[in-house]
C-alpha cells in the first residue's frame, strides 16, 4: 500500500504531466530503447515512428497519477493492457528496466536533482503499479497454460489454406503444426504473431483478431503499403508456418445484453464478425441482430459471401455503407439520421471497430442519439487510447 506521502507528491505532479507528459514518454522511449535494444523484439517499432505510442503512455501515466488514491477506476484498463502485454510476452523482468528508463526521463525533463521527493514518490507508485500488472501477467500466463490445448509463448501453426478476400486483404486458415488441441477463445480476441528476426533485424509481433468464431483459428491481415508485417504475412503461402501466441483480449460480447448491434469500418470487420457468428449461435433466432458494415466499395467488402449467408438465413440484418460507388444502403458516410434509424433500440449494446478517426465520429453520433458509454465496447488496432 503507498504511504499518504508519497499519493500527495505524485499527485502534485500532475500539472507537470500534462504540460510535460509527451515529452517524457518520448524521451523515455528513445532511452529504454539505446539501452535495452532486445526490447525491440517485443515493442511494435511502427508505433514508434509517430507519436502514438509515446501519446498513450502520456495519458496512462497521467491517468495512474490523477487517480492514485481511487485505483479501482483503473482496473479496466489495467486488465485490458495485461492482457495486450501477455500477447507479446511482457515478463517480469521488464519491468525494472521500464522503470529505470521511466525515472531517469522524468528527472532528465522536468530537470529534477538526485533523491528529490517527487522522484522517490514515483519509484514507488511505479514499483506498486508494476507488481499490479506482474500479478495480473503471471495470471493470465497460468490461466492460458493451464487450459485444454493452451500453451505460453509462441507456438508454431502451419497455414493450411488462405482466402482473397480484397485486393489487399487476405484471410489465413491456420492449424497447429503438432496437430495437438488447441485453447478454445472467445469471439473477438486476438492472438499475437512472431516474424522472426532476420538480416540481422529484430523480431516483429502483431496482434490480429481470430476472424472466425466455431473452432478453428484464423486471420484476416490487410496489406499496409508501409507496413513492417503485413506484407510479409501476405507473401507467405499455403503450408508456410506463422508462430502464434495464445488468444486474449477483452473485447468480447456481453452475455447479459438483450440485443447486439456491430459496425464495422473496413478491416475492422475482423473481431466483429467472430462476435457476429457467436451471437447468432447464441441468439436461437429469438431478436434480430443488426450488423452495419462501412467499407470503401462494394470490392473492398471482407467476409462478403459470409454476411450475406447470415442475413439470407439468420436472424441478422445487414445494413451496408459504401463510401463510393452503387449496392449500399447507403452511400457515402455513415450518418446521424441512418444511425437513429437503423438503431432503433437504445438500450442495446453497441460493438464497433474501424479506423481511429471511424470510431472517434461514431462514438459521438451514438452519444448524441442516446447510447450510454457503459453500451458502447469497442477495440482499438493499436496503443491502448481513448475514443
Amino acid at each position: 500500500m503507498l504511504s499518504t506521502q508519497t499519493i500527495s507528491v505524485v499527485k502534485s505532479t500532475v500539472p507537470l504531466l500534462q504540460e510535460h507528459g509527451l515529452e517524457i514518454t518520448s524521451t523515455f522511449y528513445k532511452q529504454l530503447f539505446e539501452e535495452n535494444p532486445q526490447l525491440l523484439n517485443i515493442f511494435n517499432r511502427s508505433n514508434q515512428r509517430d507519436t502514438s505510442q509515446s501519446s498513450a503512455l502520456a495519458d496512462a501515466i497521467l491517468a495512474y497519477a490523477s487517480n492514485i488514491d481511487n485505483l479501482e477506476a483503473l482496473l479496466p484498463a489495467v486488465s485490458h493492457i495485461a492482457n495486450k502485454h501477455a500477447s507479446i510476452g511482457i515478463e517480469k523482468e521488464h519491468y525494472p528496466l521500464v522503470g529505470a528508463s521511466l525515472l531517469s526521463a522524468i528527472q532528465k525533463v522536468l530537470d529534477l536533482p538526485d533523491q528529490h521527493p517527487a522522484l522517490i514518490a514515483w519509484k514507488e507508485a511505479y514499483e506498486a503499479l508494476a507488481q499490479i500488472f506482474i500479478d495480473a501477467e503471471a495470471n493470465l500466463y497460468k490461466t492460458s497454460e493451464e487450459s485444454d490445448g493452451g500453451w505460453q509463448g509462441y507456438r508454431p501453426f502451419i497455414i493450411t489454406d488462405i482466402r482473397q478476400e480484397t485486393p489487399d486483404v487476405k484471410t489465413l486458415i491456420l492449424q497447429p503444426k503438432d496437430n495437438k488441441k488447441v485453447k478454445g477463445f472467445l469471439a473477438g480476441q486476438y492472438v499475437s504473431i512472431k516474424l522472426p528476426a532476420s538480416d540481422g533485424q529484430h523480431d516483429a509481433i502483431r496482434q490480429y483478431s481470430l476472424s472466425d468464431w466455431g473452432g478453428h483459428y484464423q486471420i484476416t491481415v490487410k496489406e499496409e503499403a508501409k507496413g513492417e508485417v503485413s506484407p510479409n504475412i501476405h507473401s507467405h503461402t499455403v503450408g508456410s508456418e506463422l508462430l502464434l501466441s495464445p488468444p486474449f483480449g477483452e473485447f468480447t460480447l456481453n452475455l447479459d445484453a438483450k440485443k447486439h448491434v456491430f459496425i464495422s469500418g473496413g478491416v475492422g470487420i475482423t473481431p466483429l464478425f467472430s462476435m457476429l457468428k457467436q451471437a447468432v449461435s447464441l441468439n436461437n433466432q429469438q431478436d434480430e441482430l443488426l450488423f452495419i458494415e462501412c467499407c470503401r466499395s462494394a470490392e473492398y467488402q471482407i467476409f462478403k459471401e459470409q454476411l450475406t449467408s447470415l442475413a439470407n438465413n439468420a436472424s441478422v440484418q445487414l445494413k451496408q455503407v459504401f463510401e463510393h460507388g452503387p449496392g449500399g444502403d447507403l452511400n457515402g458516410r455513415l450518418t446521424l439520421k441512418a444511425l437513429d434509424e437503423w438503431l432503433d433500440d437504445k438500450s442495446a449494446h453497441v460493438y464497433f471497430c474501424g479506423p481511429m478517426p471511424f470510431m472517434k465520429e461514431l462514438k459521438k453520433l451514438l452519444n448524441s442519439i442516446g447510447f450510454a458509454d457503459e453500451h458502447l465496447h469497442y477495440e482499438i488496432f493499436g496503443p491502448t487510447a481513448a475514443l
